[in-house]
């Protein structure tokens, strides 16, 4: 069954796909040592948590995603067993889904289900009818526009508890642009280089995420944020790209790169690591291990 509660419509993405590449142990351990995340986030050994702690994120830079990228958020999503909710609350016209495009193409995906749900109204995002659909739900895809229009409707309300529930049942959580900006604690919300920050969804531990990040030159706004927040550590995401984050694992899929950035700390220079489609690293998983 395919409906509307609102209907974000996307254009179809078709673009290549780089070679894969593992990244090196020394990256791995730039993850573990800087200590990142808050308090309640931390594991057994005192470090700090980064990343998911159950299910999948799939965070897009923005930009067009190439069909594979594409292809593998609607395998995380359940194939032709997944129930997915769209969420075209960013875009300034989602009260007038009938101009935008897209959902078409969201339909005709060979998906169990898919669900556009859209409102305004806190209310509404508190109310049991509406949320039905995530409570069901295999998957999420977070559309494009301004995330503060997303936090503004459904942070603290049923919505954004029933997207931490997805993760936690093994579900996937999809977004891109604003949809990935809102993942994080600390949310960049607009400006550059000096960033606007609110407080996101927090769906993403210990990092911060920036998009269409070479294509808007958001480097130095990114290492500004983290230089006041320096608990965390940075994914700058180009576009046609994406990083998919699940329980222990990091992987960049799609045309253009990812820059991981790390505060600055004493007198040392914040350090960025530049990472290729087919980027790889198990680091939870590491990071245990050299706290022993």
């Amino acid at each position: 069954m395919k409906q509307s509660i609102f209907a974000n419509r996307m254009r179809p993405r078709r673009a290549g796909f780089g070679s894969l590449w593992t990244v090196p142990l020394p990256f791995v351990f730039l993850l573990c040592w800087v200590g990142v995340g808050r308090a309640a986030e931390s594991n057994k050994s005192g470090r700090a948590r980064v990343g998911v702690r159950k299910g999948t994120l799939f965070i897009a830079g923005g930009g067009s995603l190439p069909d594979l990228a594409h292809k593998r958020f609607l395998d995380l999503a359940g194939g032709s067993k997944g129930k997915l909710v769209v969420i075209p609350t960013a875009h300034s016209k989602a009260d007038r889904l009938e101009q935008l495009k897209g959902d078409t193409w969201w339909k005709s995906q060979p998906l169990a289900s898919v669900v556009f749900l859209h409102t305004r109204s806190r209310d509404e995002a508190n109310d049991p009818v509406f949320v039905k659909p995530l409570v069901e739900a295999t998957a999420v895809w977070m559309s494009g526009g301004d995330q503060s229009l997303l936090t503004a409707a459904y942070r603290g309300t049923a919505v954004e508890r029933e997207l931490h529930k997805l993760l936690d049942r093994g579900g996937v959580i999809g977004g891109t642009s604003a949809g990935a900006a809102v993942m994080s604690s600390v949310m960049i919300t607009g400006g550059n280089p000096h960033a606007h920050v609110g407080e996101g969804f927090g769906l993403l531990s210990g990092i911060v995420v920036d998009q269409h990040f070479q294509n808007r030159k958001r480097k130095d706004r990114l290492l500004r944020v983290l230089e006041k927040n320096p608990d965390y550590l940075g994914l700058g995401i180009d576009e046609e790209t994406a990083v998919i984050v699940n329980e222990r694992n990091l992987t960049v899929i799609g045309n253009q790169k990812v820059h991981f950035c790390a505060p600055a700390r004493k007198n040392e220079a914040a350090r960025v690591r530049l990472l290729e489609p087919g980027a790889q690293a198990d680091f939870q998983k590491l990071c245990e291990g050299i706290d022993q």
